[in-house]
């Protein structure tokens, strides 16, 4: 509209690689295992449980997988209903699809873009197993009212964290107000390794199921 632009120069391009990521790749190439029993994978699970005041974490390729696991390791079946938020990406659908349940869409607040937490009993039934909320853009939804919620209608709720690194709610930072939740390193996330998800719980055997899957 007539206005100075913020910027003339194109923005970075991705990635911007540097001598110390250069050494590390190296050094987990020549001495560190990939995958499970990995060591450098070790180390970054428990550095993001810590930073994300959760007591277990688990990487896995991407967020994608991490939702879907996550979706079978609190018990979701073939029929089962998942509430989500009619406003999302496609994953957070797409993974409950994976898991052979059906989405169930709940409104957004027309002000956060979250989940409405006063929609959400309207959508609850008898095949609903898991609400899972997303913190879109890294705005954290109203935890404190959807785990009430869930927690009333004995059901699990899941957090599709994959946009909200480092974002908090009431003082904590999001991601292990449920059974559990889920973060992305995809390569438009605030945190990325080009590809990859971690799954944050404070529920051991949520987590140790989440591992077998």
């Amino acid at each position: 509209h007539g206005g100075t632009p913020v910027r003339t120069e194109p923005f970075p391009s991705w990635p911007r690689p540097t001598g110390e990521m250069r050494e590390s790749l190296v050094h987990t190439l020549e001495h560190e295992k990939w995958g499970v029993g990995s060591e450098a994978v070790k180390r970054f699970e428990d550095e993001f449980a810590k930073f994300y005041a959760a007591d277990f974490a688990i990487s896995t390729n991407s967020g994608t997988t991490a939702l879907w696991i996550a979706l079978k390791a609190a018990g979701v079946k073939a029929g089962d209903e998942v509430i989500i938020p009619g406003y999302t990406f496609v994953a957070t659908a797409s993974a409950v699809l994976m898991a052979n349940a059906i989405p169930v869409f709940v409104d957004i607040n027309d002000v956060t873009l979250n989940m409405n937490p006063d929609l959400i009993e309207d959508a609850i039934s008898e095949k609903t197993r898991v609400i899972m909320p997303v913190h879109i853009a890294g705005n954290p939804c109203h935890l404190t009212l959807i785990n009430e919620i869930a927690a009333r209608h004995d059901i699990a709720m899941i957090e599709d964290a994959a946009q909200a690194h480092g974002a908090e709610w009431d003082g904590r930072k999001v991601g292990a107000f449920g059974a559990g939740g889920i973060f992305s390193f995809q390569s438009t996330k605030n945190m990325s390794a080009g590809e990859g998800g971690i799954i944050v719980s404070d529920d051991e055997a949520f987590i140790d199921s989440c591992f077998s899957y």
